[in-house]
């Protein structure tokens, strides 16, 4: 899927497990993912092939500001936080090991979204959404990214996110060349406001 004609993907020169290449997933009762965001905020996609139903809990990608304050604020013990800060919340959840009940975030007014995946079923989350969820029992899922040109300005955060913690990005953006200069041409003046005000660029 990753390198079909219209997806961005295919201009990466070297493959990604799970990324430009499908992940296969066993499951087990009760066997569970961790919140998180799909690597680099991309498209992801899971074929349920075989075996019990899975729980998918979710919210918008609108609601992933309120998300991530709720997380800050009422989740993580201040001894994650004294280090690092906001930074240190974000390391954390690219560790992808943050467990909650949804509930905590119902009683903040971030919404909540619940899926059962069955046999043969698609699950797309989308960018910048986080996700949760359990197996119903044993099972075994395919999962991949994919991305379209609308992901370029959503990547361009994810890389600052990691350059701003000292981490390696999984997709180096220097190698989707033109494509990339292009689409960051296309960006709004609103879009490097954002930037700005987000990553406190100086002048």
């Amino acid at each position: 899927m990753s390198r079909l004609p219209k997806s961005t993907l295919r201009l990466l020169e070297t493959a990604i497990s799970g990324v430009t290449d499908p992940t296969f997933c066993i499951g087990m009762l009760f066997s569970l993912f961790a919140w998180h965001v799909k690597d680099h905020y991309l498209y992801s996609i899971n074929y349920h092939h075989c075996g019990a139903s899975k729980t998918w809990f979710g919210m918008p990608s609108d609601a992933t500001l309120k998300f991530e304050k709720v997380v800050k604020e009422h989740v993580y013990a201040n001894d994650i936080l004294s280090v690092n800060g906001e930074d240190g919340a974000f390391d954390m959840r690219l560790g992808k090991t943050t467990l909650f009940p949804p509930n905590i975030l119902l009683e903040h007014d971030v919404p909540v979204l619940k899926a059962i995946q069955k046999l043969r079923e698609f699950v797309i989350t989308f960018p910048m959404s986080y996700h949760t969820g359990f197996s119903h029992g044993f099972n075994c899922d395919e999962a991949m990214n994919f991305a379209f040109g609308d992901w370029f300005p959503l990547g361009v955060i994810a890389s600052l996110h990691f350059a701003h913690l000292n981490r390696v990005p999984f997709i180096p953006h220097e190698q989707q060349g033109e494509a990339v200069n292009f689409a960051i041409g296309d960006c709004s003046l609103e879009f490097f406001i954002f930037l700005k005000k987000k990553f406190r660029v100086e002048n």
